[in-house]
């Protein structure tokens, strides 16, 4: 038994597009992100488990998790509920290795893989509830209870696995204090225990990393008055000189009323520019959850190839009309949010949907085709069709 591969074994061709549309990768950065997730967490995990304490955690996590839910993952990141399951992963990476621990390993894969942070973040966060719900199927399947003592031999026995698995130039050196962090997190000597570690429970909050108060766009603001300053030290010298000793001295008051007006022309137009860049900046800050916007585009995909299935016959089709109709009303209104995603988030939704539509437009050709069926869908199939392939464009 090899743990990474029953990992890898639940991630299918079908899932693993599904988590794609949902994290915003293509088809290469899913594969090659979820080859160095899956044993950089089962890493995590191992030393972890190391400890009785850091073993008893992971137990308490399997415990909480639904494997009948998890035994349906193309359907579970495919559905309107996918977001849940990246919940439920950030809470439990959270719970487990604490805030440091789970920066570390986010910031390797993605500084691996050369991804964004908050795409690693989320990938991880996917994949958190696979592979915990994996080690305590096979746990139970094999007859073992759910204990820090099943777990720590579990670990034991996969340890060169994990190591074997991780993609060439990825070690668990990388990954720095990590055993320290995670050691740290279970034993709550990183300020848990002030933060949330119930005693009476044996029960981890999740903390949100703590943000800087000084926004990342700030710095920006300041450039026009920076541009200004550096204008005046340049010029402070190219005022008249006085060309011999008889020359006439210049008019200080003069020379300090046109340096205050300056300078006034300066802040009125550094104020502009600053009012301006604000207001960039509240204009490409996206107001749509992207990740929740795809399962609800995905689940509507989801929908439509049930109903198409449903239908063999003329009196199925009829039967079926009505839900259709919801359906389009649902994906009209899907195209008006669609239109205000910005260009990056139009393009995840343009790749998720011909994915989806590859799949999903041979089933409905083949309904189209049996007798009489054409002529009753074909009005709302159509229009419908047209709206799927301009949702991101």
């Amino acid at each position: 038994m090899n743990i990474v591969d029953l990992v890898k074994d639940q991630l299918t061709s079908q899932v693993l597009g599904s988590l794609g549309s949902l994290v915003g990768t293509n088809e290469a950065q899913t594969k090659a992100a979820t080859a160095a997730a899956v044993p950089a967490l089962l890493g995590g995990l191992s030393k972890l488990a190391g400890t009785a304490q850091g073993a008893g955690q992971i137990a308490n996590a399997l415990g909480g998790l639904d494997l009948g839910a998890l035994g349906n993952l193309a359907g579970l990141l495919g559905g309107s509920n996918a977001s849940k399951v990246s919940d439920k992963g950030g809470s439990l990476l959270g719970t487990l290795f604490g805030n440091s621990a789970t920066s570390m390993l986010i910031d390797t894969i993605a500084s691996f893989l050369g991804i964004k942070g908050g795409i690693a973040r989320s990938m991880m966060s996917y994949l958190a509830p696979v592979v915990l719900g994996t080690i305590a199927k096979q746990l139970t399947g094999s007859g073992k209870s759910i204990d820090a003592s099943s777990i720590q031999g579990l670990f034991a026995d996969q340890g060169r696995n994990i190591q074997s698995a991780l993609p060439a130039g990825l070690s668990l050196g990388d990954f720095g204090n990590i055993a320290k962090a995670v050691t740290s997190a279970a034993t709550g000597s990183t300020g848990h225990a002030s933060h949330g570690h119930d005693r009476s429970h044996g029960h981890v909050e999740r903390r949100e990393p703590e943000q800087s108060g000084f926004p990342s766009w700030l710095p920006w603001l300041a450039l026009p008055l920076i541009a200004l300053g550096a204008y005046f030290l340049m010029n402070k010298d190219k005022g008249p000189k006085p060309a011999d000793k008889g020359a006439v001295v210049v008019d200080q008051t003069a020379m300090m009323r046109k340096m205050a007006e300056d300078q006034k022309k300066g802040e009125a137009l550094a104020t502009q520019a600053a009012e301006k860049a604000v207001e960039t900046v509240k204009d490409a800050i996206p107001e749509i959850d992207l990740t929740a916007f795809g399962g609800d585009v995905s689940g509507l995909f989801g929908k439509l190839t049930d109903s198409f299935k449903g239908i063999t016959d003329v009196p199925s089709a009829e039967a079926a009309v009505p839900g259709l109709k919801d359906l389009a009303g649902i994906l009209e209104g899907y195209k008006v949010t669609a239109d205000k995603l910005p260009e990056a988030g139009k393009a995840t939704v343009k790749e998720m949907v011909g994915t989806n539509l590859g799949t999903l437009q041979p089933i409905i050709d083949t309904v189209l085709a049996l007798p009489g069926v054409g002529d009753i869908l074909r009005p709302i199939v159509e229009p419908m069709l047209k709206t799927l392939s301009a949702l991101g464009l």
